[in-house]
């Protein structure tokens, strides 16, 4: 008998009509994620021990995730007759891990030599499915299984050990929550924490400025004038320029530039896009993502590549691409825009097949994903024209920007960021306008926004917080956490994280800086490539934390009682 293990259920049923198809006998079984975690040891659980010998604990106990998975392999397990194990979990780092779970179990349940193989695809079509079929691996990754245990067990020791600390002294002192920390979260939150600290120290300062209302053959635009700091120095302008008819073109430019088409698409750049369009949650448009890839859709979702590779079949997307009416037949091959980021493992996002136009959120993921395809593969860059035109009204100089498209290229089929067209007349030197109106207004400077999940994520990403299969999660963890609440799509953080983050801080920047984070993830690459041993990084990366744990453990109190009200019950 042959069984073969996937990720998800519905990955499970494509891979079992495919080898149906083929003639190939054998058992799919669909999981749900992990069936195995790791935890610590039952003598350290909360109380029992003092979280800071957490950081010594090397040996991990096992759990079952998921008893339904659990039960199901051990029955199949234990019946023998086993010819070959399939493992055909996700092709990443995580999905690597799932595997050496069912391994675990096969041979904890089995024991005997069993032939284990390994299916890699990255889009759940029969094509790309029976591709993995054929060319199955011997083998598991295990640089892989060892990157992703090595985060699991950090995560698992650092959480643990910070957050009980946190937690059992503010209890201490009344609240009744939890107070998690995680080497990831924390820095995200301290994000959001330095720009509320930046808003509340802005001093708005008044100025002044001119608007004129300007004409040439009927057609008309304002322009507007430096910032008058001074008060009287605006009146005194304004009236020059009221007392007068006309402005005179001292300057009009035009400049063209080209707007390139997207690069191939990668998970970050769709999280940030998609949540700028739809308003969505990262963690939700990630989890949506996952479904569209299970159901055949779309390709793997979780993708730090922005490249093709040379010998990639564009075949199956442009399909899917033409028969959603998002692209004719090309008249000429793929020339795709390529980028430079490739993570080795799998290609960028793409269509497999066209989903129902419905106007579900999961449409209008799908719909993002396949125009994006449609615009970097087969479509032309587009053409803008940046106009700026300056004036002299009785000495007083006012300017004006213009754009206008000459040529949509890709705007055409991926419109979602198209800059709206505002042009101006085409003006020449000395031309004279007719000045329709002027106006003085007073404004104020105003304070850095606060911060999107947008533009959180993509701090993240620039300084390398999580991957791009996990920093969707934390903006959510903030929320659930009491950290930060949510106004339409903006980010603020409550008393208690910004107590927590300026506390933090002071004792030492690097319990919420991103440079500490980032070693963490250099190591899970150098793991992964095979350039680095699993527990040495561990031990590595333990000490630093558990120095800075020292330096935390005896200022901790001052958190709670600073906050004192703010934090009780």
């Amino acid at each position: 008998m042959i069984v073969v293990v996937a990720e998800k259920p519905s990955v499970a049923r494509a891979i079992g009509r495919v080898l149906r198809k083929h003639g190939v006998e054998a058992r799919v079984v669909g999981l749900r994620g992990h069936i195995l975690d790791a935890d610590l040891p039952e003598s350290y659980g909360w109380g029992r021990v003092e979280p800071e010998r957490i950081f010594h604990v090397r040996s991990f106990r096992t759990i079952v995730r998921d008893e339904r998975a659990y039960r199901e392999l051990a029955n199949i397990f234990g019946d023998g007759g086993l010819e070959e194990l399939v493992i055909a979990t996700d092709n990443d780092s995580e999905g690597e891990l799932i595997g050496s779970e069912v391994l675990e179990l096969y041979k904890r349940f089995n024991g005997g030599n069993v032939k284990v193989s390994r299916m890699r695809f990255n889009a759940v079509s029969e094509e790309e499915l029976w591709r993995a079929w054929r060319e199955r691996e011997p083998d598991l990754n295990w640089r892989w299984v060892a990157k992703a245990s090595y985060r699991r067990n950090f995560d698992l020791i650092t959480g643990a050990a910070f957050t009980r600390l946190l937690t059992t002294s503010a209890r201490k002192l009344g609240y009744k929550g939890l107070i998690s920390w995680g080497s990831c979260q924390t820095p995200t939150l301290n994000y959001l924490v330095s720009r509320e600290e930046e808003i509340r120290s802005f001093k708005p300062k008044t100025y002044w400025a001119l608007k004129v209302l300007l004409e040439r053959d009927g057609e008309r635009f304002w322009a507007r004038s430096r910032r008058f700091d001074l008060k009287h120095e605006a009146e005194e302008a304004f009236r020059r320029v009221k007392a007068g008819v006309e402005a005179v073109v001292e300057e009009y430019v035009e400049k063209e530039e080209v707007s390139r088409r997207p690069k191939p698409l990668r998970t970050d750049e769709m999280l940030r896009d998609l949540n700028r369009i739809t308003g969505m949650s990262a963690s939700n448009i990630l989890r949506l993502a996952e479904e569209l890839y299970s159901e055949g859709y779309i390709s793997y979702p979780r993708t730090e590549t922005e490249r093709w590779p040379r010998n990639f079949d564009h075949t199956t997307p442009t399909k899917a691409v033409q028969a959603a009416g998002i692209l004719e037949e090309p008249e000429a091959p793929p020339n795709p825009l390529q980028g430079r980021l490739d993570d080795k493992a799998h290609p960028p996002i793409y269509p497999v097949k066209p989903y129902r136009g419905d106007g579900s959120a999961k449409w209008r993921i799908w719909e993002y994903v396949a125009r994006r395809y449609a615009a970097n593969v087969y479509m032309p860059d587009a053409v803008v024209v940046k106009q700026r035109v300056s004036v002299s009204a009785n000495g007083v100089r006012f300017s004006a920007d213009g754009l206008m498209i000459r040529e949509e290229g890709y705007y055409r089929v991926y419109g979602y960021f198209r800059p709206r067209e505002d042009p101006l007349p085409r003006l020449v030197k000395g031309e004279v306008l007719r000045i329709r109106d002027v106006r003085m207004v007073e404004e104020k400077t105003k304070p850095p926004p606060r911060l999107s999940e947008a533009s959180l994520l993509k701090l993240m990403e620039r300084d390398g917080i999580g991957t791009d299969a996990t920093r969707a999660e934390y903006p959510r963890i903030l929320l659930q956490r009491g950290y930060a609440v949510k106004s339409g799509r903006i980010l603020k953080p409550t008393e208690l994280g910004i107590t927590l983050i300026q506390h933090l801080r002071r004792i030492d920047g690097r319990l919420v800086s991103p440079e500490t984070r980032r070693m963490v993830e250099e190591h899970m690459r150098r793991i992964g490539e095979g350039e680095e041993d699993a527990g040495e990084a561990l031990d590595e990366t333990l000490k630093i934390y558990s120095e800075l744990y020292q330096r935390l453990k005896p200022k901790v109190r001052e958190i709670w009682v600073e906050l004192g009200r703010g934090v009780r019950g």
